[in-house]
């Protein structure tokens, strides 16, 4: 069609998809939105009981595979199960919040090894097959605090910067080989990884304050927006980051 938008080009009838940290808030949205439009899911997390029963909710008969993503070879096992994929959500991370010198070595590099090594080597490894069939989208999974600072969260936000810049950097590698990357940015989302955060009035009004659309965003709305970004709609976007934080950043 010539005006409007043809909504069949949402239909992922005829795309493999893999869904990394698939059993939290934000990749089990992404999972039922990608079901319901017609795409072959491939899911996994490091929690192969909540995996299993998002396998059953979403239909379609899922493969679910367990792996974590802090051990480089685990990652590089799951990139060498899936077989060949056509869009990857790379959402598997975790949040820390605590004072950056009371951080152990240990945190330090699992934060790092989780979000920010795991997510660039699993990217690097499926681009080889993207390659070679000439297409393929990348949608990693960043922050709005890749853009700002925020209080005890000094290596969480620099992971996250360093996704927005591999972001770029794979897009302009790997676009003549038709291979889309680009990165989705939330900002506060209610799901459980940020529920300890707003449990209290307080803690939620001091997160809101900063909000200049005064709300949560929603695990759903991600999900709607990682679907957009893999779609031919988007055909023509690649190195880009999707902010999508009710203006924190703009206000900040």
């Amino acid at each position: 069609m010539t005006d409007g938008i043809d909504l069949n080009i949402f239909d992922m009838s005829d795309r493999r998809v893999l869904i990394t940290g698939a059993a939290g808030g934000i990749g089990s949205a992404m999972a039922r939105s990608f079901s319901a439009h017609g795409a072959t899911l491939v899911l996994a997390d490091r929690n192969q009981t909540d995996l299993d029963e998002l396998a059953k909710s979403v239909g379609g008969n899922p493969l679910c595979l367990g792996y974590d993503q802090s051990i480089p070879e685990e990652v590089e096992k799951l990139a060498a199960a899936v077989g060949p994929i056509d869009i990857l959500l790379n959402n598997a991370g975790i949040l820390a919040m605590s004072p950056l010198q009371e951080q152990s070595t240990e945190e330090i590099t699992q934060l790092i090894a989780i979000n920010l090594t795991g997510p660039i080597l699993l990217a690097t490894a499926l681009a080889k097959g993207m390659i070679t069939r000439g297409r393929g989208v990348i949608i990693n999974t960043a922050s709005q605090l890749a853009f700002t600072g925020a209080m005890n969260r000094s290596v969480y936000s620099t992971t996250k910067a360093g996704l927005v810049q591999f972001t770029r950097t794979a897009a302009a590698e790997w676009a003549r080989y038709g291979v889309r990357v680009v990165a989705l940015a939330p900002g506060p989302t209610e799901t459980p990884m940020i529920k300890e955060i707003i449990n209290t009035p307080e803690g939620r009004a001091q997160r809101l304050d900063k909000i200049p659309m005064q709300r949560f965003g929603t695990a759903e709305e991600m999900a709607r927006l990682a679907l957009v970004l893999a779609s031919d709609l988007t055909d023509n976007v690649t190195g880009h980051t999707l902010v999508a934080d009710g203006g924190y950043v703009a206000a900040s």
